[in-house]
């Protein structure tokens, strides 16, 4: 039995749901509307409610009868660092979680807070034992964005009212993100380990990280840091040559760690060649259930549901 379906009672909860148009939103709304909730979007110009993150306005009435926000929106990392992409992505995230956080403070009944965060918290791994939501802080660019993504969120947490943050890892999904970008060059023969192809990568399915939003909706006992990342982390040479399995191509063509530098900066050092080896502790204790805790059927799954046309959540 799916770990949400042992949860005994689900009312019907009202949700705005911010970044609803990206990869995980996209798929969240209609999952969460099928669980029977009632789903508002947040945008700048065509959702059911608006805001407005440079003049800290959000559009009267946008949180009434709303029971939770789930707040995804953010500046895409998966760009060249420079100071102007790292302040746009660092402020899309600290300010419009301060522009919520300040509107929820002002309603007279309490909101539920779940917002998305990265397993860049922690930093590089440093030692041979995975990261839990127990592990300190760690450094970089993006780990600075995640903490202040999170402590932009404390006023609600002293507040006493629910917070959750999704720490989550590398979604792979054929309808975006990293595995869409990879497949080209896998499918031409092209593909191969990067760098020394020894750093770990902590990955999620599109799938489950939604169900794990949803139990964040529903499971009442569910606060603070949660670690998305499916039960074991894989290195980069094992999901290489998963992938070539998969597609039943050779994976001969590695990517020195050189040319990752100089084709992405620092964004490819903390990315595609750091060492995320994160364990998602909390949801094992909690009796989380993946629907794909290994990588090859995922895969499997992607690849064949990229090839009939046909996505969905499941």
């Amino acid at each position: 039995m799916n770990a949400l379906n042992r949860i005994k009672t689900r009312p019907t909860k009202s949700i705005l749901i911010s970044g609803a148009s990206g990869l995980i939103g996209g798929a969240l709304c209609p999952a969460l509307t099928q669980r029977g909730h009632i789903v508002r979007t947040l945008s700048r110009s065509h959702g059911d409610q608006l805001w407005h993150i440079n003049d800290q306005t959000l559009k009267k009435g946008a949180l009434d009868e709303i029971d939770c926000v789930i707040h995804l929106a953010g500046e895409n990392i998966a760009q060249r660092w420079t100071p102007r992409a790292r302040e746009r992505i660092l402020r899309s995230r600290t300010e419009s979680t301060q522009l919520l956080t300040a509107n929820i403070l002002k309603q007279s009944r309490p909101i539920d807070f779940i917002s998305a965060s990265g397993i860049n918290f922690y930093g590089e791994t440093k030692t041979e034992r995975p990261t839990t939501e127990a592990s300190p802080a760690g450094t970089g660019f993006l780990a600075t964005v995640c903490q202040a993504w999170e402590r932009a969120a404390q006023p609600l947490q002293r507040a006493a009212l629910r917070t959750v943050f999704i720490r989550t890892g590398v979604v792979l999904s054929a309808q975006g993100g990293a595995l869409a970008k990879m497949l080209p060059p896998f499918r031409l023969g092209l593909g191969g380990r990067i760098g020394s192809g020894k750093q770990y990568m902590s990955w999620i399915s599109l799938s489950d990280i939604v169900q794990i939003y949803i139990r964040a909706v529903e499971d009442q006992s569910l606060g603070g840091p949660i670690n998305a990342t499916a039960p074991q982390a894989i290195s980069n040479l094992e999901f290489t040559k998963t992938l070539g399995r998969v597609l039943k191509r050779r994976t001969f063509c590695p990517l020195p760690a050189v040319m990752i530098r100089v084709l992405f900066g620092a964004m490819g050092r903390e990315t595609i060649l750091s060492n995320l080896n994160v364990a998602p502790d909390r949801l094992l204790h909690a009796g989380f259930e993946w629907l794909y805790p290994e990588l090859e059927p995922l895969l499997q799954y992607e690849l064949c549901a990229a090839k009939q046309g046909r996505f969905r959540s499941r």
